[in-house]
């Protein structure tokens, strides 16, 4: 690790107390704070002012720290927590359950404890539309998959494929969901098998696409016939 950073906690107070000094809350939260750290994690702030016309991401480095702040105020942080929940991506609402609180006026405790009641109560279980989006794409990545020979487009394929066959996973499992690092942190703790042969089976197209199947059969089969949504007149 950098030997010129203080720990993250203690600089993420430091930052508080000179960028942030009029805001209610301050948490620093995210992979920096466990033994996940890595020599390029950044410290992952989420800031509450007063009344304010929009909330912004903003990214800068603090004392050799990479740092990415959600700048919010109660109202916009509240619309964000019950947005991500409701699309079963707990990204906000973990970092304010999980993190240190470095500023606060009382509001930082109050979220802290609405956050973990609504991560421990688990996202909502999936709708037949969800699972039917979800089963109908996974369905056509593996058509593809299948009837690929160019080696440039099965790598792409199988990435989608992995990804989709993640989603339908936990979605069909009724468990929060990921992007990137977090949607294999999401399935290891769903299924840690499942997890483990995702992994390895992404260079071998035809182990990928039976894993794949087995997630798809599990969660109701393939579907493309029959399919039918109704798009809006004008996207």
């Amino acid at each position: 690790m950098d030997p010129r950073r203080r720990e993250p906690a203690a600089a993420a107070g430091e930052l508080a107390r000179r960028l942030f000094a009029d805001a209610r809350v301050v948490i620093v939260g995210g992979s920096v704070l466990t033994d996940r750290r890595t020599a390029t994690s950044d410290l992952d702030l989420v800031v509450v002012t007063g009344p304010r016309d929009a909330p912004r991401r903003q990214s800068f480095t603090w004392e050799n720290w990479p740092v990415e702040a959600l700048v919010h105020d109660e109202e916009t942080l509240r619309a964000y927590c019950a947005d991500n929940l409701a699309r079963r991506w707990p990204g906000i609402p973990r970092l304010i359950a999980e993190g240190a609180l470095v500023a606060d006026d009382g509001l930082g405790a109050r979220l802290q404890t609405e956050m973990r009641q609504r991560l421990a109560a688990g996202p909502a279980a999936a709708t037949s539309s969800e699972l039917d989006a979800q089963r109908y794409e996974l369905t056509d990545q593996l058509d593809d998959l299948t009837g690929a020979d160019d080696p440039a487009e099965i790598a792409f394929i199988a990435a989608r494929v992995l990804t989709k066959t993640a989603q339908l996973a936990l979605l069909a499992g009724q468990h929060w969901q990921g992007t990137g690092k977090w949607l294999w942190r999401e399935l290891r703790e769903h299924d840690p098998r499942l997890a483990e042969q995702l992994a390895t089976a992404l260079p071998d197209a035809p182990r990928l696409g039976a894993v794949a199947r087995a997630v798809l059969d599990r969660a109701g089969g393939p579907l493309r016939d029959g399919y039918r949504i109704t798009d809006p007149r004008c996207p």
